[in-house]
């Protein structure tokens, strides 16, 4: 009997599957999943990674635009980044992972060529004077793209009665003790304007610590961007010159005013004057040149992202930095952001180097006047894409 019922039910059930109606999933309420897994891609394949070193101010907005952009990237040019998480993110380029980047902050423009020899990252956003005179040391240090232009500003005291070029002159002359003017560091391109403005116009000069008698004006090394609004409020120092968005952020807090961009002063050289780049150690353009050619198409493309929608580029920016957007807005208002390879940039930097070497920065190949040789010392831009170069 057990045998016979275990037949039954076997045809039983043959005949349900067989004939019986399948049960059919209803439409409503259910949605359809359209997602395509083809174009999703792979964020944790292999790829090779590539550090890169920036410092936390919105002249290299297109590190923050790129990680925080990552959506509209995406959709408006197809190369964009992915997070990973602590500082990791796949860049992804027509649908596929090609590269992994690391973003790690540094602490002062003057620091990125040195912490690029030491390894601690490969590729670095920085001022393009201490890559001038990092790449003149024989590093191997190389600026492979142009970034950024302007941005410097010269900043007194709120309540102070000067609002202009013309007005510190003034002051200058008639003050009977030399004005202090803070600056954050010995290769900053602020300062290196304002000394080109100040003998032009024969005014003397001189540095705190080393005063000479009959200096109008002292220069005090306010040892990094984050000191000189507090020196400008306790009244270490009567006035400061410094990039963005320091300079914003002193009118935003009350403590300063900017009264002149330093791209105005005489005797004009630097009226468009690059103040950042993207630079790259040479045994790294030797071992991953594919990789940090994509890595400058994705800047590339950040760059554009911040020409074309300055408002919302300023509200990334303000985030990443933790400034108010309506500071990033007047900051980045200031700067000029391009990754072209112009004439006027080889003209521009050509003043800067010719500068440097009469300041007496360089002692190695940079020391000669000779620009077409300085470019092949200074610069690679093979990798850039070709509409940029």
């Amino acid at each position: 009997m057990t045998r016979i019922l275990s037949v039954l039910i076997m045809m039983t059930a043959l005949f349900l599957i067989g004939c019986g109606e399948q049960p059919q999933p209803s439409d409503e309420g259910t949605p359809t999943d359209t997602t395509d897994v083809s174009e999703q891609p792979d964020v944790h394949a292999e790829a090779p990674l590539l550090k890169i070193g920036h410092c936390r101010h919105d002249h290299h907005s297109a590190v923050f635009i790129s990680r925080l952009r990552g959506p509209e990237m995406r959709e408006e040019y197809g190369i964009y980044l992915e997070p990973l998480g602590e500082g990791f993110y796949a860049l992804i380029e027509d649908g596929r992972k090609v590269a992994e980047l690391e973003f790690i902050p540094s602490q002062g423009a003057m620091n990125i060529p040195n912490n690029m020899v030491s390894g601690q990252f490969e590729v670095g956003f920085g001022g393009v004077i201490p890559f001038a005179a990092s790449a003149d040391q024989g590093t191997g240090v190389k600026i492979v793209a142009p970034l950024h232009s302007r941005g410097d500003m010269l900043v007194v005291g709120a309540d102070s009665d000067v609002d202009s070029w013309e007005d510190f002159m003034a002051w200058v002359e008639e003050s009977p003790e030399p004005i202090v003017v803070g600056y954050k560091s010995p290769k900053a391109c602020a300062l290196m304007i304002f000394e080109a403005a100040l003998d032009h116009l024969g005014i003397p000069y001189s540095f705190h610590g080393n005063q000479e008698p009959g200096s109008e004006i002292v220069l005090y090394n306010c040892q990094g961007m984050g000191n000189l609004n507090p020196s400008l409020q306790n009244e270490t120092i009567q006035a400061y010159i410094s990039n963005n968005p320091s300079c914003v952020l002193a009118e935003h807090n009350g403590i300063g005013k900017c009264v002149a961009e330093l791209c105005n002063l005489p005797p004009g050289d630097f009226a468009n004057h690059p103040c950042c780049g993207i630079a790259a150690t040479s045994g790294l353009l030797q071992e991953k040149p594919e990789t940090v050619a994509v890595a400058l198409r994705l800047f590339a493309a950040a760059t554009d992202y911040i020409n074309e929608n300055p408002t919302d580029a300023a509200e990334a920016v303000a985030e990443a930095l933790g400034n108010p957007v309506e500071v990033e807005i007047a900051s980045m208002a200031t700067s000029g952001y391009d990754m072209h390879v112009t004439q006027e940039w080889y003209d521009d930097m050509e003043a800067i180097v010719c500068n440097m070497r009469d300041l007496g920065t360089f002692t190695g190949p940079l020391s000669e006047a000779d620009w077409e040789a300085n470019r092949e010392v200074l610069t690679d831009f093979s990798l850039l894409p070709e509409e940029l170069r």
